[in-house]
C-alpha cells in the first residue's frame, strides 16, 4: 500500500509540472477548436439542408399525400440539423414534415419574398425572427410557382460561456450568398481581449466565423487548462497506481466473480413501472438487471454489464433474470391481464433460437401467455446481420411478443432497425426528455422523433421523465406512456407489489 501511495504522489506531481505549459497553449487551442467546431456544424447544416432539398422531386410534383408527408418526416428524423421541411404552392403552405404549432405568416413572407440571398441556382436563403427567442435560417429551393423550404436549427454558441460569464462573447457568421447573409450575436459589454476568425468553403458554400471575447472569456479557458491538467494528473496517477496494485496483489478476475454470482443466482430483476399519464394506470414495467450480493449490497449495472456483454456472459445473466421474471409475473397476477414486462436483449440473442426456446419453455411451465413479455433492443449496439435477426424475431412475433427500440435517436441503428426488424415501439431516451422547456438544439430532435413515430404508426414510451412539466409537454404531443422517477424508481418485486397496492388504495379513496 505504501509503494502504491508513493507511485501516486510521484505521477501526480509530474502531471502538475505541465500546468505552466498548458496554461497558455491550451487556452488558445481550446478556443480555436471550439470555434472551428461551431463553424463546421453551421456549414454542415447548410450542406445537409441542400442535400435534402436536392433529393426531393420538383415541388410542383409533390402532392402532399400521406406517403409524401411521411417521407418529409423521415428526412427530418434522419437529419437532426434540420428542424422542419415544408412545401409551398403559390402563396400557401400545403404540407410539412410535422404538425405546425405556430403562425406561418412570417415564414410565408420570407420564403415568398422576391429579393432573397441567392446561394446557387434555384437555391436561396431567408431568415425568420421569432421575437427575442431566436432567428430561424431557411433554405429555399424554388421551381416555378412552387418551392420547398428547410428550417435549419438555430445554432447557439452561448454554451461556450453560459456557466462562467454573461455578454463576454461576440460572434458573427457570414454566409457567402448574394447578397451576403450575416448572423450576429449580442454585442459584448467590455472591450475585446482575444479574437479568432475561421472560414470554410466546400461544395460552393462559404461560411466565415468571427469570434471576439473579453478577458473574462479568455480566463475561462485558462481555468479550464488548470482543471484539465489537474484532472489529467489525477487520472494518470490513478491508472498507474491501480496497475501497480494489480501487479502486487492477487485478485480474482471479474469473469470468475460473475460466474460465481450466476452459480449462486445473485442476478436479480428490478422493475421500473411504465404508467399511462392520461389514466394513471400502470401498463407494464421494464426489467432491469441488478447484481445483489448475499449481504444485500446492490452492484449497479454499469459496473458489470459492459464486461458481461463483451465476454458473452450477458446471455447467461439474461436467462437467469428471465427465469425469475416469469415467476414474478405469476405472483403479480399479470398472467390474466394485458400488462407486460419488457426485457432487454443484445444482438447476440438473435444469432440462435436459445432465447426463444427458453421463453417458450418458461411460459408453458408457469402457464403465462407469451404476450406478458416484450423485448427491447438498444439502438447503440450494432446488429451485423439484420436479415438473420429479423428471421429470429419472427418466431417471437408469431407468439405475440413485440420488440421495442430502446435509446431511440442516440445510436447508429436508426431507421434501418425500424424498417428491418419490425419495431413496434420507440423508447425516447432521457437525453431528449431533459431538453423539454430548455433552449437546446436536441429539443428539435425530440420533436422530430415524435413526429416520425406518429407518421409511421409506432408506439412511444418516454424514459427518464422526472418533472411534471415534462409529462405535460409529452401529453400535448400525444405521448402518454411514461417511465421515470416522476412515478417510481427501479425496484425489486416486493417493493413493486407495495407500490402497486399503494396506488390502488389511493384510487379507492378518491
Amino acid at each position: 500500500m505504501r509503494i502504491t501511495t508513493s507511485i501516486f504522489a510521484v505521477t501526480f506531481v509530474a502531471g502538475l509540472a505541465t500546468v505552466n505549459f498548458f496554461n497558455h497553449f491550451y487556452a488558445e487551442k481550446a478556443l480555436q477548436n471550439d470555434a472551428e467546431q461551431l463553424l463546421y456544424q453551421f456549414h454542415d447544416a447548410l450542406l445537409e439542408a441542400h442535400e435534402i432539398l436536392d433529393s426531393l422531386p420538383t415541388p410542383e410534383n409533390f402532392q402532399c399525400s400521406k406517403t409524401d408527408i411521411q417521407k418529409l418526416a423521415m428526412l427530418a428524423f434522419e437529419h437532426p440539423a434540420v428542424r422542419l421541411i415544408g412545401v409551398l404552392h403559390g402563396d400557401k403552405q400545403d404540407c410539412a414534415s410535422e404538425e405546425i404549432h405556430f403562425d406561418l405568416a412570417n415564414y410565408h413572407e420570407q420564403v415568398l419574398k422576391p429579393v432573397k440571398h441567392k446561394l446557387m441556382d434555384k437555391v436561396a436563403l431567408a431568415t425568420v425572427s421569432h421575437g427575442d427567442k431566436h432567428v430561424d435560417l431557411l433554405m429555399v429551393r424554388s421551381h416555378g410557382d412552387s418551392r420547398y423550404f428547410a428550417s435549419i436549427n438555430p445554432f447557439m454558441v452561448n454554451y461556450l460561456t453560459e456557466f462562467v460569464c454573461m455578454n463576454c462573447l461576440e460572434y458573427e457568421f457570414v454566409i457567402g450568398s448574394l447578397p451576403k447573409l450575416e448572423f450576429r450575436g449580442r454585442a459584448m459589454e467590455e472591450k475585446s481581449f482575444i479574437e479568432y476568425s475561421a472560414s470554410r468553403f466546400e461544395e460552393s458554400i462559404r461560411v466565415e466565423l468571427n469570434l471576439k471575447g473579453t478577458e473574462a472569456f479568455y480566463n475561462y479557458y485558462k481555468e479550464l487548462s488548470w482543471a484539465s491538467t489537474v484532472l489529467f494528473s489525477v487520472l494518470f496517477a490513478s491508472i498507474i497506481s491501480i496497475f501497480a496494485y494489480k501487479l502486487l496483489t492477487i485478485r480474482q478476475s471479474l469473469d470468475r466473480i460473475i460466474k460465481d454470482a450466476l452459480k449462486f443466482k445473485e442476478f436479480t430483476p428490478f422493475y421500473q413501472p411504465i404508467v399511462n399519464s392520461s389514466t394513471g394506470e400502470i401498463v407494464g414495467v421494464e426489467m432491469l438487471a441488478r447484481w445483489v450480493h448475499k449481504d444485500g449490497t446492490v452492484v449497479p449495472p454499469y459496473q458489470f454489464i459492459p464486461f458481461a456483454e463483451d465476454s458473452g456472459l450477458i446471455i447467461a445473466i439474461t436467462e437467469q433474470l428471465i427465469q425469475k421474471t416469469v415467476i414474478d409475473i405469476k405472483s403479480l397476477g399479470w398472467d390474466n391481464t394485458d400488462k407486460f414486462v419488457s426485457i432487454n436483449i443484445v444482438p447476440e440473442h438473435l444469432k440462435d433460437d436459445q432465447l426463444y426456446q427458453l421463453i417458450m419453455q418458461l411460459t408453458k411451465e408457469y402457464q403465462i401467455p407469451a404476450t406478458s413479455l416484450s423485448l427491447e433492443i438498444t439502438e447503440r449496439m450494432k446488429i451485423d446481420d439484420l436479415e438473420e435477426a429479423r428471421n429470429r424475431l419472427e418466431a417471437f412475433y408469431q407468439q405475440g411478443i413485440t420488440l421495442k427500440l430502446d435509446d431511440a435517436g442516440t445510436g447508429y441503428g436508426g431507421f434501418s432497425y425500424i424498417q428491418e426488424l419490425g419495431i413496434s415501439t420507440l423508447k425516447i431516451d432521457k437525453m431528449f426528455i431533459d431538453t423539454i422547456a430548455r433552449d437546446d438544439i436536441k429539443s428539435s430532435v425530440l420533436e422530430s422523433i415524435i413526429s416520425f413515430a406518429k407518421s409511421s404508426g409506432l408506439g412511444m414510451i418516454a424514459e427518464g421523465v422526472e418533472e411534471q412539466h415534462q409529462v405535460d409537454y409529452l401529453k400535448q404531443h400525444n405521448v402518454f406512456l411514461i417511465q421515470g422517477y416522476i412515478y417510481a424508481k427501479p425496484m425489486p418485486i416486493a417493493e413493486l407489489k407495495q407500490w402497486i397496492d399503494a396506488r390502488g388504495n389511493k384510487e379507492s379513496l378518491r
